[in-house]
């Protein structure tokens, strides 16, 4: 599967997801979907600053010796954004409005997580 199944799949499968994307921790996006209705808070924008807040967390997890950042997730008034490293370079993330199934996402980007490493 490429990247836009892979992303289609989390998109189409998960209620409530407004974005998904596949990026590098540097903040540029290697592929993107987006719902046709998008929050007034804007997803990518979210997933690139989550992804450097995530990139802190992962040099704190290292000098702690708590391990490796699995996911982080950020829950705000207009939206909830699920990030998952798939690499030490890339991470994938799914944003959905209030009230979104966040289980099913965060289940979805555990799966094709993955696929996605294949697929770089």
């Amino acid at each position: 599967m490429s990247f836009s199944e892979l992303l289609d799949r989390v998109l189409s499968e998960t209620p409530g997801a407004v974005s998904v994307t596949l990026m590098g921790f540097d903040g540029i996006a290697i592929e993107t979907r987006d719902a046709p209705e998008q929050p007034s808070v804007s997803p990518q924008n979210t997933a690139i600053e989550l992804g450097a807040v995530a990139s802190q967390l992962k040099t704190v997890a290292a000098g702690l010796g708590a391990g490796e950042v699995e996911e982080l997730t950020l829950h705000t008034g207009g939206l909830t954004t699920v990030l998952r490293p798939v690499t030490a370079e890339y991470f994938v993330a799914v944003s959905l409005r209030p009230g979104g199934n966040t289980g099913k996402g965060r289940y979805l980007l555990r799966v094709v997580a993955p696929k996605l490493v294949a697929e770089l």
